[in-house]
């Protein structure tokens, strides 16, 4: 009730912290797997699950703006808050819901499957997961990301600083079978051998699960990779600049 007389005056609720009604929610609605049932309990995802997702997101937005000012925040489904219905198109697993549900801060993507870099917080029954990475990034922005580190870049040379000078995070991504620059230093192997780099924090804490600020402790972890972050802007950047390069280019050919 308090809730709905701090909405109704225009006052910002208060966080609604993450509670294990949360994902005894998700379990259920996923064994139902029924949009019926769903539509019949949207009552307690909005109360149980939505409403402390959209908390986390105003939470965790000062300090994510402090890594990139161009990042979204705005506290919606579509926007910063996954959806819980899955999309089955071209998958195998037809199951209607996920289990798992994540908030994720990026500047929004230019083409509807162009990877960006993003932080993110995932929750799940089985646990959680924060970090910063590309999902599915192409073999193009791959190979601008690694001539970044091999040119001794500033700005890479600045993330490698950071993600050596801290222990939250740990690089992940599939790894080549062999190496594709043998010759590099040992300390450059593994951000040079990978088809795909994230970072991310993995746990089952339930005292870091369901603290009243866990938006703020993730947030804070996630600022000190700020210039990991910054990295694969810049590699994003050169990307697109050299991708339309060659479209120009090629254009040009055909006069």
């Amino acid at each position: 009730m308090a809730w709905d007389e701090n909405r109704n005056k225009g006052v910002e609720p208060a966080v609604m912290p993450i509670t294990p009604e949360f994902f005894s929610f998700l379990v259920e609605n996923r064994l139902h797997d029924s949009k019926a049932w769903f539509e019949a309990h949207r009552e307690d995802y909005n109360r149980l699950v939505l409403e402390p997702l959209r908390g986390l997101v105003r939470e965790m937005a000062p300090i994510m703006l402090t890594i990139d000012p161009e990042l979204i925040t705005q506290p919606a489904v579509g926007k910063t808050i996954s959806r819980i219905f899955r999309d089955t198109r071209f998958s195998r697993d037809k199951s209607a819901f996920r289990e798992h549900l994540w908030i994720s801060f990026s500047r929004g993507k230019a083409g509807r499957y162009e990877p960006v870099p993003e932080l993110y917080l995932d929750l799940s029954p089985e646990g959680y997961s924060y970090g910063c990475g590309w999902y599915c990034p192409g073999t193009q922005l791959m190979e601008t990301f690694r001539r970044l580190i091999l040119e001794g870049d500033r700005t890479a040379k600045a993330a490698i600083r950071a993600a050596e000078g801290q222990q939250q995070f740990q690089m992940e991504g599939n790894t080549f079978k062999r190496k594709k620059y043998p010759q590099a230093p040992d300390r450059l192997q593994p951000w040079l051998n990978r088809k795909e780099i994230y970072f991310a924090h993995r746990g089952s804490d339930p005292a870091f699960l369901y603290a009243a600020d866990l938006g703020e402790q993730a947030a804070r972890e996630l600022a000190a990779m700020k210039p990991v972050y910054q990295l694969f802007w810049k590699a994003q950047t050169l990307a697109r600049a050299e991708e339309i390069h060659a479209s120009t280019a090629l254009n040009l050919e055909e006069w």
